[in-house]
């Protein structure tokens, strides 16, 4: 491990606002390059295991974090003096907290946000509703890619692409937290690395409804091949940038989610065709992509476009379509050129 850290000239204090899974391996990326990191979590069973022990007891237990990982409960203490504030807590609760949390924050401080959804209640990409609860201009971007935490947390190379509108910004987290085990690329694009990131999720339900009907290998491989042409549609429909889509941040991430046996969405859609109710199953996990399909066809239908698999799936989780039904719809579909 030791061997792929890669030491800055210039150290920083990070906060890292979430301390479930993805946030503890953001404090790894950024204790391995030698900054002081502050991990904000409420549960203070946590703090307090993070602090004496050095491992978060919930979440990657099996990993020692290095001492340059502290914890706290105190929002406060945590963002205190803090250059770059990395958020790692669900989508949907990130608004209220910088509404509720803005005074804490340093106006210079670079937001970089890693949570992937649109925000529901109003439909907007979260940067937009972050901005909106801070009622002010701040520092901000987003990082996004194909990035399962534990991955991290076992230094296995990972690439990602952040993006903010001021590239400088993108390039300060860059700078700080890329390694040789953590390459980052950087993007103006804030609209396709957000998108991708959050219109991948149904489709990797989708993927998963595929495999737990059972289906082969010839079926999951147009799927995704044509989900991605739809996930390419709508975000450059949506204002984002072709070749965004077409990297990590968006057919990467794609890929990484319908076919990496610890994503989430895809579990979803096995567990939903093996049986399970929907209820059953968002009761005990979080699955960014049920609501964010309704979002993706309310988008489509915003810009004019037949995007039948995003369809199929809405539908399926909505209740309007059987999955057995979605293959007549699929497939006796007008004939046309790819």
């Amino acid at each position: 491990m030791a061997a792929l850290e890669v030491r800055n000239e210039e150290t920083i204090r990070v906060a890292v606002i979430g301390c479930g899974a993805f946030g503890t391996a953001m404090a790894m990326v950024a204790a391995r390059k030698g900054h002081s990191v502050t991990i904000y979590a409420r549960d203070e069973a946590q703090v307090s295991s993070i602090n004496t022990a050095h491992r978060n007891p919930r979440y990657l237990s099996d990993f020692e974090l290095p001492e340059n990982i502290i914890a706290t409960s105190s929002v406060e203490d945590a963002l205190d003096g803090a250059s770059l504030c990395m958020l790692a807590i669900p989508a949907q609760k990130i608004p209220d907290f910088m509404k509720l949390h803005k005074e804490a924050i340093p106006p210079t401080t670079i937001l970089c946000n890693t949570s992937k959804g649109l925000y529901l209640p109003t439909k907007q990409l979260l940067s937009e509703a972050i901005l909106e609860a801070l009622g002010r201009d701040q520092p901000l971007a987003i990082l996004s890619g194909p990035s399962f935490a534990i991955e991290i947390m076992r230094a296995h190379p990972t690439a990602v692409t952040v993006a903010s509108k001021l590239l400088y910004n993108a390039v300060a987290v860059q700078r700080w937290l890329s390694s040789m085990s953590f390459r980052i690329y950087t993007t103006q694009d804030t609209i396709g690395v957000e998108l991708g990131g959050a219109l991948k999720n149904p489709l990797a339900v989708g993927a998963g409804m595929i495999e737990g009907q059972g289906l082969g290998i010839n079926t999951l491989a147009a799927f995704v091949t044509r989900s991605s042409r739809e996930l390419s549609t709508l975000c450059v429909a949506m204002g984002g940038n072709p070749d965004t889509v077409s990297g990590l941040s968006g057919i990467g991430d794609l890929c990484l989610t319908c076919f990496g046996d610890i994503s989430r969405n895809r579990a979803c859609g096995q567990r939903l065709m093996k049986g399970e109710t929907l209820e059953d199953i968002l009761a005990t996990t979080t699955v960014e992509g049920v609501p964010t399909a309704a979002v993706a066809v309310f988008y489509a239908e915003l810009c004019g476009l037949d995007l039948p698999l995003f369809s199929a799936v809405h539908a399926i989780l909505d209740g309007k379509l059987k999955p057995e039904e979605a293959q007549q719809m699929l497939m006796g579909r007008p004939l046309g050129r790819e």
